[in-house]
């Protein structure tokens, strides 16, 4: 994927390991707590397949609405 999109490749590679970091604390959560882990859960997932499946159209687009955050 980072072949694909060169220019796009540092901030794929941040939010990806966001995703991954996020997902991570969920399942942290799902096991202390069993239900505010899943909002982690799948926030960390939607990142990690935003990193992994969107265009570098829709990317650039998702990165815009996210810096309003």
């Amino acid at each position: 994927m980072f072949n694909k999109y060169p220019e796009q490749k540092q901030s794929r590679t941040v939010l990806g390991a966001l995703g991954a970091t996020l997902m991570t604390l969920g399942i942290f959560l799902i096991v202390i707590d069993a239900v505010g882990g899943f909002i982690f859960v799948v926030g960390g997932s939607g990142l990690v397949m935003l990193t992994c499946v969107a265009s570098e159209r829709t990317f650039a687009r998702v990165l815009r609405v996210l810096n309003w955050f």
